[in-house]
């Protein structure tokens, strides 16, 4: 059985990898976990009517971080972001290049995918959480439009505390991710490295640190037009309809509500004002506080604790 299963894989892999000649078009999605990228994605798909490609540097889809010295959690292992492209492998950039081209290495990468579901069509939309220091390398290197989806840190952070997966974020230890050492003296990767520790105390800490840092650089990418930003409590509170003004395809996106395969269960029918506004009960006032105060301190432009959040542009091209 077990072999067959690993002719299964092989026999996907390679379907994919035929089916790529025929590939026009890719969108890339993009997102901190936990901020409705996977239901992006699959309102995307379900649209254009394209294949999906989920996670292909998930440790659930059998990717192994080389960068990594010593012992790693497994919950470490899952939340690792690579701090810049020059942090990307030659391997890791081999299966960015098979990815962009709708080529999954592994089972997990076809989440969203039925048997036979759109294996030959021309677009695809594959979903990547782990790029955010690097969308402008992605950008220039591979010319695919990005979409990045961004969602307010705290309902991240109470998202998280709900979920049924097999590691929690409480469990994460940036320590076992990054080490100033790693990096040149005075380099980007080295200054993010250095705050990521300095935050690496409480799990409200650690994952304000992640989230400002990571969409500071995103918000980079948005300004220098390689990246279009979108905001989930607009999607939330107008319906994915919304996504039609990006005008990345001809494709008209009706204003449907639908929970992901992964909205933690019991939250399938929350209203739009539960969905955007809960977390305010489900933390406590020190989680809150402490995830303001990291954020407004890294990522000052964050666009939901200052008081100019409501001028933020939410929609970019």
């Amino acid at each position: 059985m077990r072999g067959l299963g690993r002719l299964k894989l092989t026999s996907v892999g390679l379907v994919d990898f035929i089916a790529a000649q025929r590939l026009k078009n890719t969108l890339l999605i993009n997102g901190f976990w936990r901020s409705g990228t996977t239901w992006l994605q699959q309102t995307l798909v379900e649209a254009l009517h394209a294949k999906s490609l989920f996670e292909p540097f998930s440790p659930a889809a059998g990717h192994h971080w080389d960068q990594f010295r010593g012992k790693v959690s497994d919950a470490s292992c899952n939340v690792y972001m690579p701090l810049s492209a020059n942090c990307l492998t030659p391997r890791d950039r081999v299966k960015l290049h098979l990815a962009l081209k709708g080529v999954g290495t592994h089972g997990y990468t076809h989440f969203l995918r039925e048997p036979g579901d759109n294996t030959w069509s021309r677009d695809l939309v594959v979903k990547f959480t782990q790029l955010g220091f690097v969308l402008d390398d992605v950008a220039d290197t591979y010319h695919v439009p990005v979409i990045h989806i961004r969602r307010h840190p705290a309902a991240v952070f109470a998202s998280f505390s709900e979920t049924n997966w097999s590691w929690r974020f409480e469990d994460v230890r940036l320590r076992e991710l990054y080490s100033p050492q790693d990096y040149p003296k005075g380099s980007p990767e080295r200054q993010r490295a250095e705050i990521l520790l300095r935050y690496d105390q409480l799990p409200a800490e650690r994952l304000a640190a992640m989230w400002s840092l990571s969409e500071g650089s995103a918000q980079k990418s948005i300004i220098a037009g390689k990246a279009h930003l979108v905001r989930y409590e607009d999607v939330v509170d107008q319906g994915p309809g919304i996504l039609n003004r990006l005008e990345l395809s001809s494709v008209n996106i009706p204003s449907n509500d639908t929970a992901s395969p992964v909205t933690t269960s019991g939250r399938e029918q929350l209203s739009a004002s539960q969905r955007l506004n809960d977390w305010q009960t489900r933390l406590t006032r020190k989680e809150i506080d402490t995830i303001k105060s990291v954020c407004n301190e890294l990522f000052p432009d964050n666009g939901y604790f200052d008081n100019d959040a409501s001028k933020s542009v939410t929609l970019s091209r």
